[in-house]
């Protein structure tokens, strides 16, 4: 698997400026938002959820949100960029969506509260804005909001930059 994955994804294994034995990134960021700062952890790898029709090099993982108040919650990641990569993903422009997916979330008709992230790689970091949705997804005092409805104003979006780290660094406690 690791072989297909050299094969039609290289980029996973250098992007950062530095050569890595597994297919997996993994970062850290903070988004200042009215109710305090959220941490967010994110980890993922090549997926081969890419459309059919226009290349593109699609990932697949998973986010850990610590809220101001100390709160955990898991989402599903998924995203990745336009266009065939190859070797080099400095200037790429990336977007990263992530899904709440509670316990049995399948037998729960409504939408789900999700993230999304829109930026580039720069460096071995992924500058990024959070496009409006923490203010959507966390009530003011940094609750989950349930609601999960799609729409949300666009404006207000708040910058994040998703440093690299170890993958397992911070998953499961807020601190």
């Amino acid at each position: 698997m690791m072989l297909l994955e050299l094969a039609i994804g290289p980029w996973i294994y250098v992007v950062g400026g530095h050569t890595r034995l597994l297919p997996v990134w993994a970062g850290v960021g903070e988004v200042a938002a009215p109710a305090g700062r959220y941490k967010i952890y994110i980890w993922f790898s090549p997926s081969s959820a890419s459309s059919r029709i226009l290349p593109s090099a699609s990932v697949s993982g998973s986010a850990s949100v610590c809220t101001p108040q100390g709160q955990h919650y898991r989402f599903k990641l998924s995203g990745g960029a336009s266009g065939r990569i190859w070797k080099d993903m400095d200037g790429h422009e990336f977007h990263l969506y992530a899904r709440y997916r509670p316990l049995l979330w399948s037998l729960n008709q409504e939408p789900q509260p999700f993230l999304e992230f829109s930026g580039r790689w720069v460096g071995d970091n992924l500058v990024m804005a959070d496009d409006a949705t923490v203010a959507h997804t966390f009530l003011p005092d940094g609750r989950l909001n349930v609601d999960g409805s799609r729409w949300h104003p666009k404006t207000g979006a708040l910058p994040v930059t998703f440093a690299e780290t170890s993958w397992w660094q911070g998953w499961g406690r807020c601190s």
